[in-house]
Formats: C-alpha cells, sequence, structure tokens
C-alpha cells in the first residue's frame, strides 16, 4: 500500500496541488511523515502551503483543551456548593439560637410563674401592708408615701440595684406541682428588711399562689404576710380500721 503526501498551494487561480511532492510507501513512513516539499512562488502574490495532517493535530488539541475545560468547570461549582451549605447551615443556626434565647426572655419577663412576675406581686403586698411599712420606718404623710427599693442579694458593693441578683429556687414536689421559693430586699430610708417568700403552683389561677410570706427587719419581730398553712394531722385508727373500746365523747 503506498500513502501519498499531497501539498497543496494558494494561488490566484485557487488552490491547487504544488508542482513537487515527494511519494513514500507506507510501510517506511516514519511515526510522524515529514512532508518534504516546497512552495511554489507565483508571481501574482504570496503563496502558502497547506498539509492534511494538521487537521488530526488540530482535533487532539481541541479535544484537550475541552476536557481540561470541563475540569476548571466542575472545581467552581464545587467550592459554590460548599460555601452555599456552610452558610445555610450558619444561618439556620443562629436562627434557631436567636428563637431559644427570645423564647427565654419572654418566658421570664412575661410568665405568670417567672421570678419577675413573683417579685413584683410581693413587693405590691409589701408596699400596701401598713405594719410592713411601720417596721420598715417608712416616711409616710397623708398626701404621699415613701417608695420602698427592692432588689436581690448584695454580693459586691455595688450602688445600683440592678447588678444584685434575686435568690430563687424552683422544685417540684412528689404530686408534681412545682414549688417557688424567693428571698430579697426591701429599703426605706430609715431600715431594711429581708422578705421570704414561698410560692405553690395553682390549679385555678395562672399564677401560683404565695403559700407564705414574711419579712424580717433587723431589731423587730417576725412579720408573716401571709402565715403558712399548717397541715391536717389524720387521727390513729386501730386494728383493722376500728376503734376498740368504748366510745369518747
Amino acid at each position: 500500500m503506498i500513502s501519498a503526501i499531497v501539498c497543496l498551494r494558494e494561488s490566484p487561480m485557487g488552490i491547487g496541488k504544488m508542482a513537487r511532492a515527494t511519494i513514500v510507501p507506507s510501510r517506511l513512513m516514519p511515526a510522524k511523515p515529514k512532508v518534504n516539499c516546497k512552495p511554489v512562488v507565483w508571481s501574482g502574490g504570496p503563496s502558502r502551503s497547506y498539509s492534511t495532517f494538521n487537521a488530526h493535530s488540530a482535533t487532539s488539541s481541541s479535544t484537550e483543551e475541552r476536557k481540561s475545560g470541563k475540569r476548571l468547570t466542575i472545581w467552581p461549582k464545587v467550592k459554590a456548593f460548599t460555601t452555599f451549605t456552610a452558610s445555610g447551615t450558619l444561618v439556620i443556626g443562629a436562627a434557631g439560637l436567636s428563637v431559644v434565647v427570645i423564647y427565654l426572655i419572654l418566658s421570664e419577663l412575661f410568665s405568670p410563674s417567672g421570678d419577675t412576675q413573683i417579685f413584683n406581686r410581693s413587693v405590691s403586698l409589701i408596699e400596701k401592708d401598713e405594719i410592713a411599712r411601720a417596721l420598715l420606718q417608712c416616711n409616710d404623710t397623708e398626701d404621699s408615701k415613701e417608695r420602698l427599693k427592692a432588689y436581690g442579694e448584695i454580693f459586691t458593693s455595688d450602688k445600683w440595684t440592678r447588678n444584685r441578683p434575686i435568690v430563687s429556687t424552683k422544685k417540684i414536689d412528689k404530686n408534681g406541682k412545682a414549688h417557688y421559693f424567693m428571698r430579697f430586699h426591701v429599703e426605706s430610708r430609715k431600715k431594711r428588711g429581708l422578705v421570704h417568700i414561698e410560692a405553690v403552683e395553682s390549679d385555678k389561677n395562672y399564677q401560683p399562689d404565695f403559700k407564705s410570706m414574711y419579712l424580717d427587719v433587723a431589731g423587730e419581730q417576725r412579720y408573716y404576710l401571709i402565715k403558712p398553712q399548717l397541715g391536717t394531722v389524720a387521727k390513729p385508727k386501730g386494728f383493722l380500721g376500728v376503734n376498740w373500746g368504748p366510745k369518747r365523747n
């Protein structure tokens, strides 16, 4: 089988074969055949030489460019997807944390069983009680009454009352009811007292019911604003639930 190498040339008359061409047998051709041709210069203008083997090299180079282009286009997509996933996770996590914080704040400030509501109710009761005001030696007149200060425990020498936290505890009894214990200070211009509160979850109302509330003032006797209810003691029964012996009047 004989392979022919054809060289083309460009001339004013069109593209035609070149004057010289070398025919080489296919068995003797190297892996990359070389074209032995000389361009013919026409007097009418410059001429160019063309080879049919350039088409194969152009096709292979374009294929490699497509593969490299695909590799380059995949990486930005992966990077964008990773960035979007991380950003979405952060946004969802921040939104969930914000919802939890808002719920805790609202439940503490506006919940009937929150410490804030119990504290405000107890301070109002003390301000309205005449005996408590007398123990605190409030400077009251017929036209105005002295306003009391209420704050939590004094852990530091900070004068700002909002930096003094209120001591409160919540416990659940064997019946599943919540009991609230609280302690805070009340102060007038002359005296300062310590208030102890115990409240229990109510079966009828949304707000807890005060079980006991008392005020301790230095040098004064303890004063109960709300006295605790003493539990009734069950009478002992006899053997098998029957009281044997004579009936007592």
